[in-house]
């Protein structure tokens, strides 16, 4: 395929977080595919950082051929859709997770009848609505937008979510920890639930990285149920996170009730994947279109803590299965997830003219 400079030139657009990893694996992705990414990232009150990101992006609307708004970038839309308009650039919104769903389906944070739900709601409708392309991290997702917010389906680009390979990668390491889990302790991650399987397994140590909203209250219950067998970190760096899973025999992923928990496939499954280990995470429509049940990773219903800790027991006993279902799973990281894989679709509809 032949193509000129500014067919393959992008600009990654907003007040994203660079760092964020779904941000990080989609531009090394597309980057790997072949495709120029400029960066146009301001923060600040709305009008400041609109009026930043107008200059900058004047400085190079010569040069690319379409505008990729980042996560977060919710309240980026509009702009971005009116610079698209006058300049003829199409615009990909990577919704990522909408604010309503976050917000008032997942975390409950905000009433569902509020305003301020009215409100999110109206935020994601307008974007999904302005954007010509919708990128989406799983089907379930994409369907869900449409189910939610009228989203036409055909303009949903799925990009798997992925894993930096940089940071996540297998290496032979002495394995200290029996169960490993990270995240931010949303109520869609479930840790009440591995809380609960790790009461069943007193003799399993496991070890719970991160912060978030549900810390304290699985904190409070493993004081409660009295438990020795958990070991609660706070946030690492990449690099050090990347070593924590490494030494870990078994990984786990998301084991919550919610609609979010149905859609999604966090990004600890594929860095679990990436590292060569056994995981395992929530049974849902989402997790089913990567991953099959006992070959490439365990699923279990979500809130079964009682099943969670069988399985756990399980791959434990028979650890020779879970290393070749770690095997297989890293097979499928390496032939469908890394950021060059996962980025295809994208890149291939930023290749049409």
């Amino acid at each position: 395929m032949t193509l000129n400079e500014k067919t393959k030139s992008v600009i990654y657009f907003g007040s994203y977080d660079p760092n964020y990893s779904r941000n990080r694996i989609i531009r090394k992705g597309l980057e790997a595919n072949g495709v120029k990414v400029f960066t146009n990232q301001a923060k600040g009150i709305i009008f400041i950082r609109y009026f930043k990101l107008v200059l900058s992006f004047l400085k190079v609307q010569t040069k690319i051929t379409a505008i990729i708004v980042g996560f977060p970038g919710h309240y980026d839309m509009p702009l971005a859709f009116i610079l698209g308009k006058i300049f003829k650039k199409r615009v990909f919104y990577d919704i990522f997770a909408s604010t309503y769903e976050t917000y008032v389906l997942d975390r409950k944070v905000v009433k569902e009848k509020s305003l301020r739900a009215k409100f999110f709601y109206l935020l994601d409708w307008v974007g999904l609505k302005l954007a010509d392309y919708v990128v989406v991290d799983t089907k379930a997702h994409g369907r869900f937008y449409q189910k939610l917010y009228g989203v036409d389906f055909k303009k949903t680009i799925l990009v798997y979510v992925g894993s930096d390979t940089d940071y996540f990668y297998p290496r032979k390491t002495k394995e200290t920890t029996d169960v490993l889990f990270y995240g931010s302790y949303q109520p869609l991650q479930g840790t009440d639930v591995i809380i609960k399987a790790a009461a069943i397994l007193p003799n399993v140590k496991f070890k719970m990285i991160g912060e978030g909203q549900e810390k304290a209250l699985a904190e409070s219950l493993a004081k409660n149920l009295k438990l020795k067998n958990v070991d609660f970190v706070d946030w690492l760096s990449l690099k050090n996170l990347a070593v924590e899973i490494r030494r870990a025999k078994i990984c786990l992923g998301i084991f919550g009730n919610s609609q979010k928990a149905k859609t999604v496939i966090p990004n600890k499954v594929y860095d679990y994947l990436a590292t060569g280990k056994p995981v395992i995470t929530v049974d849902s429509v989402a997790s089913r279109e990567i991953l099959k049940n006992q070959e490439t990773g365990t699923l279990v219903k979500p809130g079964e803590d009682v099943e969670l800790a069988k399985q756990i027991n399980r791959l434990i006993q028979d650890f020779k299965h879970a290393k070749i279902a770690a095997a297989k799973g890293y097979k499928l990281f390496t032939e469908k997830f890394r950021p060059i894989l996962v980025t295809r679709n994208l890149t291939s509809k930023i290749y049409e003219e």
